[in-house]
């Protein structure tokens, strides 16, 4: 058993071989997450019964932008439907759009100090696109922006990453300062970049490639909006990513993460059944039906495995 720390998690990284002894019990440090990568199927049964949660370790998702916006937004349910129209009238009554493709220095340094600010306010951010400044501009890849002013004022924005070979444009960074976040402004940006990547003839669009351990790097309410935009997530092998792997996770207890938990596991071992069902693994009563979504094969809950029961079906 190797422990390590994830961003802020301690992580035990174990074999099949060391499933049946539980040797993260009896461990003399901090635990938090018990991981076994790429688990071989014959590991399978013992997974399930130790409480793991065998998953994709990553989560793509995706949405088909269709003929046009209208026809995109009938697919929504009513209320994220008018959610999206009342944010972009708030947005339209104030704020400037400005599609900046390609992306020059000086509109990217004007994101990148918004975006550094709202990582630096997160628990755990990594600034992933300052730190990939000179490959947003001078690298292969061909990105461009959406960014909303305010009498001049950057308030918002976003980069996005065209991928012709998966004929998908990725919506890969985003910030927007805190008061026009309660305004929903990312829903105005995220429409205006998929109406740029439609007027360029993509099939596509994505909202990136998370960790499927949603409460760390991520929380669970991201998955919920996302789910309104009109995304569904699949995992990320399935979707133009060669380094996607499977992995399995018991999560023994919350102390550094967020409550509630939400891993998208393997609805079944039944080989070639690629389905997700939502686990909320969470020690507070939760309305399970906010996490439902089209795409899923159900919502259960369970116990952090460090509690008095292991897990318990919803």
């Amino acid at each position: 058993m190797d422990i390590v720390d994830h961003h802020g998690l301690s992580v035990a990284h174990v074999s099949p071989e060391e499933l049946a002894d539980r040797s993260w019990s009896a461990a003399h440090r901090h635990i938090d997450v018990v991981r076994a990568t790429a688990p071989p199927v014959e590991a399978y049964g013992a997974l399930a019964a130790a409480g793991f949660i065998r998953k994709p370790a990553f989560l793509s998702w995706t949405a088909e932008l269709g003929p046009g916006e209208d026809e995109f937004l009938s697919r929504l349910e009513t209320k994220a439907r008018q959610d999206i129209r009342r944010a972009r009238a708030r947005a339209e009554r104030t704020l400037t759009l400005e599609v900046h493709d390609p992306v020059g220095p000086q509109m990217l340094d004007r994101f990148l100090t918004l975006y550094r600010q709202r990582v630096d306010a997160m628990t755990y951010g990594i600034p992933i696109a300052f730190l990939q400044r000179e490959r947003l501009l001078d690298g292969r890849e061909k990105y461009f922006a959406v960014l909303a002013l305010q009498d001049g004022e950057l308030v918002g924005g976003c980069v996005a990453l065209e991928c012709p070979d998966q004929d998908a444009v990725r919506i890969r960074f985003s910030a927007v300062t805190e008061e026009w976040r309660r305004d929903s402004l990312a829903r105005t940006l995220y429409f205006a970049a998929m109406r740029t990547a439609r007027e360029k003839g993509y099939r596509w669009a994505t909202l990136g490639d998370e960790p499927n351990l949603y409460g760390h790097l991520t929380k669970a309410g991201l998955f919920r909006f996302k789910v309104r935009m009109g995304f569904r997530c699949v995992p990320s092998q399935d979707f133009h990513d060669p380094d996607g792997l499977d992995e399995a996770d018991l999560v023994l207890n919350l102390d550094r993460l967020c409550d509630p938990c939400l891993i998208l596991g393997y609805a079944s071992d039944a080989p070639g059944d690629r389905s997700l069902r939502a686990r909320l693994v969470t020690g507070a009563p939760t309305d399970l039906r906010a996490y439902a979504a089209p795409f899923l094969a159900g919502v259960g809950h369970a116990l952090p495995a460090g509690t008095s029961a292991r897990a318990v079906a919803s």
